[in-house]
């Protein structure tokens, strides 16, 4: 068992903070009470210290403290409430002072903390004040003044002296986009902080727990009684409202001469994109209400930002999209990938934000706009070739890793490379120029620590430190690397390695563009954040506000939910059908048998058809085909054969093969609900459903199936009779 010098390093300075374990500090802020009890003996096994000055009890009484002795006549109400591990907060009085308590459990612990209760606005006030809020943050046109607008709200709602919006950069390095802030203070907007500022471990607690609060820096805190259990391990505090910070990062904030701060995380996409940080030049305490509002606002000004730089986004793709569908006429003419990416009236550069672009192809180079010189590209070309992993490399400082790239980062301090085929030099590059400007940043980040008493600790200036920035260019977007490497797909896939066939499919070519690469890339990159901002702000409706509602307010509610879980099943379902058809196919002799199981094995029936009986013929003769593509096939006919029979009384599937035919006929037969033949041909069309919303599905699982088998050249076929159930066949090509 590991001991407490392994789990909390007794020595953390800022040479080891990034890896403090800041759960395991054993420490809660003075204004709060913390309580552990143990579910298995209905024990107290840990406590704060102030618990025990609290209750006027000895250190070596707590397991005998009882709920009565802590919550006297309420003590019923508490424990009803943890024996239904209920997580919403109530009140309660405790020696003589009113309290609210709030819980979490984890494992076989409950956590009791007490916090005082203070004087706030009415309820309704608070629900009017925060319609207006979500109104006012709606109307905002631009994510500027959003973000400014957010900081006011919360300046007014708490009252703190200065209210920061802190964006991360990619790599974490915040800067102050807005501010909200007493006359007298000196603004910091557009500071910039170095990442050791805001350590990882303290960027996971914050998407962990979302809101946090140090009421004052200078008071004491109060350990945790006893420091280890009988294992010897700490406590965890990771969703303790009141886990009192780190050392360092107190010494941080004294250094800052703040008194208390409060911290809320922005989450865009599941990454912490930013804070909304809080400081008063003195102690201030923020009651529980008031934290769970600023939650709420951030979560709303988080699904705002998704939902706007979602739109953003979308109206880039689908620009560079209508740019790429040029490009690649532009190639198809002639067959003159160089030309039409280079030399024609919409060239490479369209679907980027780049001054400079090159082809290299087939040993020749040929560029666009503001380039370093053909030797150089060369060059660059066969250093990231031999250098870099991956098929594609980005860089916004060229220089720093690349030593003759000082000599051209006028031009191309970025640049952007996606390699066309694996093993070989031919690629695509874009290049964007130096962009000089100066960054000012709170104290000098090359001198982010200080030694003190021979150890390191955070450092004591913030004056504002100007540095230059040069050999530097401004980043890329994701948007820009998804359109570059969509841009090779084209190019590797249908003109290069297929140009006869490009030649017969030109049409079908233009519209497979439109319909399968656009679509996926809008799907995958763009419907899924506003899906996953409307989940999530329903789930936080529901969570927080469900009591509230009337029954048509909560079957709304739950309507949201269920109708965009099926949303995001279509899109994964649509994005499976469009794959099917731009992969290629690696056909190759594999073991039916085994890849049957395999299938049954992945589909887990054990957890959804328990009372399926399922045969599978023994020796099922080997295959030939893409053994991936065949695996969804079977993963859709098997699915459905599951799905449509488990309704029967005793639902069965069998799996076979006909032997006498040549090439072999593999078949999966159910005994469920069947279909009528006459709309036999029309099951393996897009969206095609016989039955009603009783059974699952998105219509497209046969339609996934019947282009796999066009992908192979085979045939696939179905018979049934309604009520008697259903036989899938399909055959594949010889070798």
């Amino acid at each position: 068992m590991s001991g407490p010098s392994t789990l909390y390093p007794k020595k953390i300075d800022l040479t080891n903070c990034d890896k403090e374990p800041i759960h395991l500090l054993g420490q809660v802020q003075s204004h709060a009470y913390l309580f552990v009890i143990d579910v298995l003996n209905k024990q107290l096994v840990r406590a704060s210290e102030n618990v025990f000055d609290l209750l006027s009890r000895k250190r070596e009484d707590i397991h005998t403290i009882t709920l009565k002795d802590i919550f006297g006549p309420s003590a019923p109400t508490i424990a009803s409430h943890i024996e239904g591990k209920n997580t919403q907060t109530i009140e309660a009085e405790v020696v003589g002072k009113r309290y609210v308590v709030i819980t979490h459990y984890r494992e076989n612990l409950i956590y009791i903390e007490l916090e005082p209760i203070v004087a706030q606005a009415e309820a309704h006030i608070i629900q009017r004040q925060l319609s207006d809020i979500i109104t006012d943050l709606s109307q905002a046109i631009t994510v500027s003044e959003m973000c400014d607008k957010t900081a006011n709200l919360i300046k007014s709602l708490t009252g703190y002296d200065r209210v920061m919006l802190y964006k991360f950069d990619q790599n974490w390095n915040g800067t102050i986009i807005s501010e909200s802030r007493e006359e007298v203070l000196e603004s910091w907007l557009g500071m910039h902080y170095p990442a050791t500022d805001i350590p990882q471990q303290a960027r996971k607690s914050f998407l962990k727990q979302g809101v946090r609060i140090i009421a004052d820096v200078a008071s004491q805190t109060s350990a945790v009684f006893p420091e280890l259990d009988e294992q010897g391990q700490p406590l965890d505090l990771t969703h303790c409202e009141s886990r009192a910070s780190s050392p360092i990062h107190i010494e941080y904030l004294e250094n800052m001469k703040v008194g208390a701060t409060l911290t809320a995380a922005i989450v865009s996409n599941g990454t912490l994109w930013g804070l909304i940080a809080c400081h008063h030049y003195s102690s201030k305490f923020t009651n529980y209400y008031q934290r769970q509002t600023i939650k709420f606002l951030t979560q709303v000004f988080s699904t705002q930002l998704t939902l706007r730089s979602s739109n953003e986004v979308l109206a880039r793709i689908n620009t560079t999209t209508a740019s790429r569908a040029k490009l690649v006429e532009q190639m198809s003419n002639e067959w003159d990938v160089q030309g039409g990416l280079t030399k024609k009236p919409t060239s490479m550069l369209t679907i980027t934000e780049a001054t400079g672009g090159a082809v290299f192809l087939e040993n020749t180079l040929s560029t666009v706009g503001d380039t370093p010189s053909r030797e150089d590209i060369k060059n660059l070309i066969d250093w990231i070739y031999t250098t870099q992993l991956g098929n594609t490399y980005t860089t916004q400082n060229l220089a720093k890793v690349y030593e003759k790239g000082e000599a051209f980062a006028k031009m191309a301090s970025g640049v952007l490379c996606v390699f066309i085929a694996k093993g070989q030099k031919d690629c695509l590059l874009w290049f964007k120029p130096e962009l000089k400007q100066v960054i000012s940043w709170g104290g000098n980040p090359e001198k982010a620590v200080a030694e003190k008493n021979k150890r390191l600790s955070p450092r004591k200036s913030f004056e504002k430190w100007n540095q230059e920035q040069v050999l530097t260019s401004l980043p890329w977007k994701d948007y820009e690397i998804a359109s570059a490497q969509a841009l090779k797909t084209s190019i590797s896939n249908i003109i290069i390695s297929r140009y006869q066939e490009v030649k017969e499919l030109n049409d079908k070519l233009k519209e497979a563009y439109k319909e399968l690469e656009s679509f996926s890339y809008s799907v995958s990159h763009d419907l899924r954040s506003p899906l996953r901002g409307i989940d999530g702000f329903a789930q936080i409706i529901k969570e927080d506000y469900f009591d509230a509602l009337d029954d048509y307010g909560k079957n709304a509610i739950q309507t949201i939910i269920d109708s965009t879980s099926k949303m995001n099943t279509l899109i994964d379902d649509i994005l499976a059908f469009s794959g099917i058809g731009k992969d290629q196919t690696a056909m190759g002799v594999f073991d039916m048998q085994e890849l049957v199981n395999e299938v049954i094995q992945f589909l887990q029936l054990e957890k959804k058809y328990s009372n399926t009986t399922i045969e599978v013929e023994a020796d099922l003769p080997k295959a030939y085909g893409d053994r991936g593509m065949i695996f969804q096939l079977l993963i859709n006919l098997i699915g459905n054969a599951l799905k449509y029979s488990h309704t029967v009384q005793k639902p069965s599937v069998h799996i076979g093969v006909l032997k006498d035919k040549s090439p072999a006929v593999y078949y999966v037969r159910d005994n469920g609900i069947g279909f009528n033949e006459d709309h036999k041909e029309k099951i393996f069309g897009v969206f095609n459903r016989l039955v009603k919303d009783e059974f699952e599905g998105s219509g497209i699982g046969l339609a996934i199936a019947q282009r796999v088998i066009d992908k192979h050249q085979g045939v696939i076929w179905a018979e049934s009779k309604e009520h008697q159930g259903a036989t899938f066949y399909f055959q594949l090509p010889v070798r």
